[in-house]
């Protein structure tokens, strides 16, 4: 939300400070509607490798994989307040989609009512309108106005050359498709409600709407005659913010506009967005950064995540020396025995067990099987979870405890998820399969922040 706000603020800023009182009125138009949808969507952007944010290096990834005595796994619950966020957003975002549906409902069957009661005219019944268009006359004061293909015009108190004026404003409306630039800001905004320079831009796009428009009036019946015509109809009122209306913009910025003329380097003043927008991509968006597949952490799919306690000084010189060092450090040997025979010695253990993969396959395995207990949720319990087990000669996991527990739960999810844990590679001695003790901590923290 903030990054797509100071995108739309910067953005509408540049627009006010250099395109706004130009009469490069087609590249504004453009300008806003870019603007408006870059907005929206560049905070999910993800740059290529080498831009943005420095791709992270070996020795980044080194320090994310860090030696330890032990390899900590702990289950978060995604944080309350971010929930309750995006619950406001999706409110709003359902508000504001529900209004604009009744408005585009309301003017649907204005227009339907409208075509039953009284004649529509086509461009072939001698009307100079867009081919396709509708031409309602009404013999009344209804505000002049335009709703997709469809053209209103209230007669009353107008002569010929006065309706021949308003046809020229409201087909260029038409030709060029404004109702679809409105429709296409309007759900932007839905989407940003929560940005108010989103709502500034639409209001600008509909002021260069009846600029374009007024433009095209004054070629068919000259600038005199038009701003006689505008000043009669000043005091008009519309159907609503979703139809081009004819009175819908201050007469005095109409008029300023009218006056002005093109500068000479107007249409480079868009390019000063340029620079503005690979700032905040590089601000603000998030690199796609390029890793090794074998080292890269596995994202939770459920409520849960993974951290790793840093405890030495220094980091192992390469990649594989600390995945390798991460694998040996995280298995923890003792001499005591069990019911399935005696458990190998650490001392006298020559190759440790290890989970089939890797221990990235571990944490994977862990993220898609362990969850948060409802019940430790509710009752605010949260800490570490000892789990001891043995990994069998023949890789299957037996002996399940738990040596320390929390309960609410989490030391009977924390067993289930190690019980049906798949084979492992079993330790060895002397190049022969053994038993293996290992000992694993699974944290369960809940994060309120």
């Amino acid at each position: 939300m903030l990054f797509s706000t100071l995108a739309a603020g910067l953005l509408y800023g540049l627009y006010c400070l250099t395109l706004r009182r130009d009469r490069w009125l087609q590249l504004n138009l453009w300008y806003l509607l870019v603007a408006i949808g870059f907005s929206l969507v560049f905070p999910f952007i993800k740059l290529p490798d080498g831009l943005g944010q420095a791709s992270q290096s070996v020795a980044s990834v080194e320090e994310y994989l860090v030696t330890m005595n032990e390899v900590e796994i702990s289950a978060i619950t995604a944080p309350r307040t971010l929930g309750v966020m995006v619950d406001l957003y999706l409110v709003g975002v359902a508000l504001c989609a529900v209004y604009l549906l009744f408005q585009l409902a309301a003017q649907v069957v204005i227009v339907i009512r409208l075509r039953r009661r009284h004649k529509v005219y086509r461009a072939s019944d001698g009307f100079d309108i867009p081919r396709g268009a509708a031409l309602v006359l009404l013999d009344d004061d209804t505000a002049t106005y335009s709703f997709f293909n469809h053209i209103v015009v209230g007669t009353r108190g107008l002569n010929d050359d006065e309706v021949r004026c308003i046809l020229a404003h409201e087909s260029l409306h038409v030709r060029q498709g404004h109702s679809v630039d409105l429709l296409f800001a309007r759900l932007l905004c839905c989407l940003m409600w929560f940005n108010p320079f989103a709502w500034l831009i639409m209001r600008e796009i509909r002021a260069v709407h009846e600029f374009l428009a007024d433009a095209a009036s004054i070629g068919a019946c000259g600038r005199e005659g038009y701003l006689h015509l505008l000043y009669r109809q000043a005091t008009g009122l519309g159907y609503g913010h979703i139809t081009n209306n004819f009175q819908s913009i201050n007469l005095k910025n109409r008029i300023a506009m009218m006056n002005r003329t093109k500068t000479r380097f107007g249409a480079w003043k868009a390019l000063t967005a340029l620079p503005v927008a690979a700032l905040l991509l590089l601000a603000g968006c998030k690199p796609n950064v390029a890793q090794e597949k074998e080292f890269q952490p596995a994202l939770p799919t459920s409520d849960v995540s993974f951290t790793i306690t840093e405890t030495e000084d220094s980091m192992p010189a390469n990649m594989q020396d600390a995945v390798a060092k991460v694998t040996t450090k995280s298995v923890m040997m003792t001499s005591s025995g069990s019911s399935g025979g005696p458990v190998a010695d650490k001392k006298t253990t020559e190759t440790n067990p290890e989970f089939p993969g890797g221990m990235w396959e571990l944490y994977k395995y862990m993220a898609e099987n362990i969850h948060y207990p409802e019940q430790a949720k509710q009752d605010g319990v949260q800490g570490r979870v000892f789990v001891r087990f043995v990994v069998e000669a023949d890789g299957t996991v037996n002996e399940a405890e738990v040596l320390r527990g929390i309960g609410s739960g989490c030391d009977e999810e924390a067993l289930r998820v190690v019980n049906a844990m798949p084979k492992w590679n079993p330790g060895t001695v002397d190049g022969k399969p053994v038993r293996t003790q290992f000992n694993l901590p699974i944290t369960f923290k809940l994060d309120d922040k």
